[in-house]
């Protein structure tokens, strides 16, 4: 067939059909807008991928779970628990009879008439208690109540380091905050400075202007280069404990709408803290541990009874005899040396009392901790909106003295003066942004557990009652 020659009819439709497929499609794909590909977390812990491969900047609750899941005191906690998982099981195993074996051999002389018989002897016996008033039972209360507390434990952990890292956040983004200011206040002077150059080359300014202008700016830079060192510092301190490289530029700031910001009145915040709190869950299972400790022991100062069935196989004193089975039920006490097990009772009702006394002290610190971080959330709109108008006055007056010390009415001191007010209000209003961020968020951690940045919609679930 020729390459020009015309296709057949139904060929002809199907190109034609096909053709106008493609054209659709073509012209549907031009207006989609494609969504950006998730990124690929590392199976491995969850948040491996490298900043670059679609994850973003870090922001603090991804922060938080990243401390969480890699912080060598949350391993060491959760190793504890396993080893107080296994304390239960060997109390449990406590309620079974008790095997063991004795093998015994005697070498003695031609002339000793005790030991006439086989040189060797074998026992297999099987002890079981039957009644120990108690002891058992308190001992499996004990292990029990210390399982308890390494799992409050391991939450206490997983708690205390999710405050650390708030602790470490809002110190960063506090010298963060400060870096903008600082440069927007050395912006300021410079051109303060590049104005009072000139006016003093036109004879119009004094060379104190200059030096005080040289003096504000040479102090401005001074704060920045502490304010960049404290940036520094807290971003490394956060790096430990989360294990990530966090260079400049890595953390996202928290923003005011990004915090979470418990509703309740004090008094039911309070009661909220306190029923999830991991540290007062921690001191009432040592509590509860003190208390198995003191009936244990108590139990320890009665009688128990139990039952010993054994098989023996030989004789010391007679030779051949053949195997022997025998049963016993015995009563047996363990006072120990003189009064000292009542002294161990008495030691652990102390230590019962002092486990109580603990209890209660966290209570109180709660409370403080509480009632101190709440108040500061309750005034914090007022107070920030006061901040935010003290800016913006700032930054009128110090148009207004511009304009005015141009015209003769204001001195360089006044326009000085006011360019540096503005700088220490935005510096104020960074340094309250930080510690309104720490208080929330320590507050929103305290009441809903160290598992709340793990939470979806963190913000919400923090504000619900």
């Amino acid at each position: 067939m020729h390459l020009l020659s015309p296709l057949p009819s139904h060929s002809r439709w199907l190109h034609f059909r096909h053709s106008v497929v493609l054209v659709v499609l073509a012209a549907a794909l031009s207006q989609v807008s494609f969504a950006e590909v998730p990124p690929i977390v590392s199976p491995a812990t969850g948040f491996n991928a490298p900043l670059t491969e679609g994850l973003g900047r870090w922001n603090l609750p991804r922060l938080i779970r990243v401390a969480q899941a890699s912080h060598p005191s949350i391993r060491s906690q959760q190793a504890l628990l396993a080893a107080t998982e296994v304390g239960v099981e060997s109390a449990r195993w406590q309620y079974f009879p008790t095997p063991s074996i004795s093998v015994q051999a005697a070498g003695v002389g031609q002339g000793d008439t005790q030991y006439r018989g086989d040189r060797s002897v074998t026992v297999l016996a099987l002890s079981q208690p039957l009644w120990t008033w108690g002891r058992l039972d308190a001992g499996q209360d004990r292990a029990r109540a210390q399982r308890d507390s390494a799992r409050a434990g391991h939450d206490e952990a997983r708690l205390g380091l999710a405050l650390r890292v708030v602790q470490g956040w809002g110190e960063w983004q506090s010298a963060q905050a400060r870096q903008q200011a600082l440069n927007e206040g050395m912006r300021h002077h410079e051109r303060l400075l590049h104005q009072v150059r000139r006016r003093l080359k036109e004879g119009q300014a004094a060379a104190s202007d200059l030096g005080l202008a040289e003096g504000r700016l040479a102090a401005l830079r001074a704060d920045l280069a502490q304010a960049d060192l404290q940036e520094a510092a807290a971003r490394e301190r956060l790096a430990v404990l989360s294990g990530q490289g966090l260079e400049r530029g890595a953390l996202a700031a928290e923003q005011q709408a990004d915090m979470p910001l418990p509703s309740d009145d004090a008094a039911r915040l309070l009661r909220r803290v306190q029923d999830t709190s991991p540290a007062l869950a921690r001191l009432q299972a040592q509590w509860r541990t003190q208390q198995a400790v003191v009936a244990e022991l108590e139990a320890r100062l009665k009688p128990e009874v139990s039952a010993r069935l054994e098989r023996q196989q030989g004789n010391f004193g007679v030779a051949g005899v053949p195997a022997q089975t025998r049963a016993f039920v015995a009563i047996a006490t363990q006072l120990g040396p003189g009064l000292s097990s009542l002294s161990a009772v008495t030691e652990a009702l102390r230590r019962q009392e002092s486990a109580q006394a603990e209890i209660e002290s966290q209570r109180l610190a709660l409370a403080e901790q509480v009632a101190t971080d709440h108040q500061l959330l309750v005034a914090a709109p007022a107070r920030r909106a006061d901040l935010v108008r003290a800016i913006g006055s700032a930054a009128s007056v110090l148009q207004s003295w511009d304009r005015q010390y141009l015209a003769g009415r204001k001195t360089w001191q006044d326009l000085m003066s006011a360019a540096r007010e503005q700088v220490q209000a935005q510096v104020q209003l960074a340094e309250f942004d930080a510690a309104h961020l720490v208080a929330a968020w320590r507050l929103a951690l305290l009441a809903g557990g160290p598992d709340l940045a793990s939470q979806p919609g963190v913000a919400d679930a923090a504000a619900q009652p």
